[in-house]
């Protein structure tokens, strides 16, 4: 699939005002465009407090709007509220994800806080028909710690899934009933929670820029507390990160634009070209067992040429390169792996490290980025991967968003690895074409039962490089050749590193139907019986193809998927799925919209189709 990405420059946004709700007896209702959603906010006894109703089941019980200033806690000791007119909100403009076009719809209302001591600021809140967004503003003229102390508090007749590393992210999803969190424990966000009826929520934040990224830290068996990393210090006029409650179903949660929305348009450093941001495929030797040298690295770039796989990932031990009978240093070997890249048609990414590492200068200044940036550049290297963040503190977080600028200029795309959940800067920074946060198949190998979670937790918060479809029985762990296959499709990253042996897909009976698989799609829909924690069962589309694709941590499903999404004609399915043992099947069979798709899992295992429309 090829994608005009100059299409980022666009945006529409429509404006119309709302009769705001007015407040009586210090409580208020802002309702969602369908008022299907109402969040309930109100100050007694001088604390800010709200409260999140979806179709008459509570998502949120009474919880804090509270945060700090210079160690001054705020909605505490509130004595008036005001709220202006309410504004309804469209917006639309292009991502790169599960669908092609983001389209949102939302009411907008501001409240005028004053406190007793006559300390002043706003909250913004936005409601949308598939969740809440707010935020504090204020403004200081001189430098001002900020503090986050907003509660989430959930009723006892739901379920959550968490994972407990609010550093870097890379920790196994539990799950556990709401009133039984898990005590001294600061959850990475996404945390996602299932009520009786199908209703979901998930927590996250979005529009994180210069501030200290949110963790989740339990403070009761029923309650999370926002928990900023370090110490947040800014000046001026200043806006917290939006805190995000996603509700709806899975579908309605995988397809969730809110954090994207609540995040700053397309960056002006683009202007009018953004052709060079490609999504694809892509090879790398760390997990296939070999060496980073040289030869190695042409011998990567020859499997990519032969699986039209446009890029080449060359990872840690490169800045050690030295040729003495050539008197090559690393840049200069780095150059001829390029020019031989770049005569196959791949393009060559390089990893590096964020901090000094093994005797090897970082790229933790302004001055530094710059410089390899502009050498890479010089040299036609298409992108990097930059490690061992290991933290979202104020200074990392301000460094992802100069760091994208930087590349930007000089023709970058960036993977951010040992970092924190994404939160929407793609849609600043198209040029961030994934991250890691997730526990990914580096850290050994395959587990059906994260694989059946993660899809509604940490994918929620936008794409993850998790290196998939690695066919050694040592990395497939307890899924199969098929559930490898099939999560190409089911986990999103528009830079899709393979994890396996590149010679291992050369010879592979599936590859021409996984190396078809697009890294981006235009539509996305989550289909029954899928259920965290069970089963995955998704369709995707491309241009006017569809791809169909499951997971199961069941001992043995089978599933009927009705192909009404189909457009009219006949379609051509060539379909992967679970054989004798762990190797899996494929075969071809011809499909309209009025048939039904059978998927047959066993223990473990997956499932790919691709629908193709005949002419």
């Amino acid at each position: 699939m090829k994608r005009k990405l100059s299409i980022l420059l666009s945006c529409c946004c429509w404006v119309a005002a709302v009769v705001a709700q007015p407040i009586q007896g210090g409580k208020f209702s802002f309702y969602s465009p369908s008022k299907e959603i109402v969040m309930q906010v109100e100050h007694a006894e001088g604390i800010m407090n709200y409260e999140i109703i979806c179709r008459g089941q509570q998502i949120l019980l009474p919880s804090r709007l509270v945060w700090g200033v210079d160690g001054k806690r705020l909605g505490e000791q509130v004595k008036e509220v005001r709220a202006g007119k309410g504004k309804m909100v469209r917006t639309s403009f292009p991502v790169m994800g599960n669908c092609a076009v983001a389209e949102n719809k939302y009411r907008n209302y501001i409240l005028d806080i004053g406190e007793n001591d006559g300390k002043t600021y706003k909250m913004e809140f936005r409601l949308y028909d598939q969740g809440v967004a707010f935020r504090y503003l204020i403004h200081e003229d001189h430098t001002v710690r900020i503090d986050d102390y907003t509660t989430f508090r959930f009723p006892a007749d739901g379920c959550c899934w968490l994972q407990s590393n609010a550093r870097f992210y890379e920790a196994p999803y539990r799950r556990y009933e709401s009133g039984h969190f898990p005590e001294k424990v600061t959850a990475g966000p996404p945390v996602t929670v299932k009520y009786p009826g199908g209703v979901y929520a998930c927590v996250t934040e979005g529009g994180l820029a210069d501030f200290g990224g949110m963790g989740l830290k339990v403070i009761a068996p029923d309650c999370f507390q926002a928990a900023p990393e370090g110490e947040t210090r800014l000046a001026g006029d200043i806006a917290t990160p939006w805190r995000v409650i996603m509700i709806g179903n899975l579908n309605s949660l995988v397809n969730n634009q809110i954090v994207s929305d609540v995040s700053a348009p397309l960056s002006p450093v683009f202007r009018s070209y953004t052709e060079w941001i490609k999504p694809g495929n892509c090879v790398w030797s760390w997990l296939a067992g070999y060496g980073v040298t040289l030869e190695n690295m042409k011998r990567f770039t020859d499997w990519a040429a032969e699986l039209e796989i446009p890029y080449n990932l060359v990872d840690e031990g490169w800045s050690h390169w030295q040729n003495k009978e050539k008197g090559q240093d690393a840049w200069q070997m780095v150059a001829e792996l390029v020019e031989y890249a770049k005569k196959k048609g791949v393009k060559i990414l390089l990893w590096k490290a964020y901090p000094d590492r093994k005797g090897i200068e970082g790229i933790q200044t302004p001055e530094r980025r710059r410089a390899f940036f502009r050498k890479c550049q010089e040299l036609g290297v298409a992108g990097l991967k930059i490690d061992f963040f290991d933290q979202e503190s104020q200074t990392v977080t301000r460094y992802y968003e100069e760091t994208l600028r930087d590349a930007a200029e000089f023709g970058l795309v960036i993977n951010f690895h040992g970092s924190n959940k994404p939160t929407g800067l793609t849609r600043t920074y198209p040029n961030e074409l994934s991250r890691e946060a997730i526990l990914g198949l580096e850290y050994g190998c395959s587990d059906a039962r994260q694989d059946v979670v993660t899809p509604f937790t940490r994918f929620l918060a936008g794409h993850a490089d998790y290196t998939p479809m690695a066919f050694e029985e040592g990395r497939m762990g307890n899924t199969t050749e098929a559930h490898q296959i099939a999560m190409t499709a089911v986990f999103l990253s528009p830079l899709r590193c393979y994890g396996g042996r590149p010679e291992d897909y050369v010879t592979h009976p599936a590859r021409e139907v996984f190396l078809s698989v697009p890294t981006v799609w235009d539509e996305t829909i989550v289909l029954p019986p899928s259920e965290i924690g069970e089963c995955v069962v998704m369709a995707h589309r491309s241009g006017k193809d569809w791809f169909v694709a499951a997971l199961t941590d069941q001992e043995k499903t089978e599933i009927f998927v009705p192909l009404t999404f189909l457009g009219k004609g006949s379609y051509e399915a060539d379909v992967v799925a679970d054989g004798e043992g762990k190797k899996c099947t494929v075969s071809r069979h011809s499909c309209s919209r009025k048939d039904k798709l059978t998927i047959r899992m066993k223990a473990g295992g997956g499932f790919l189709a691709r629908l193709r429309q005949v002419e």
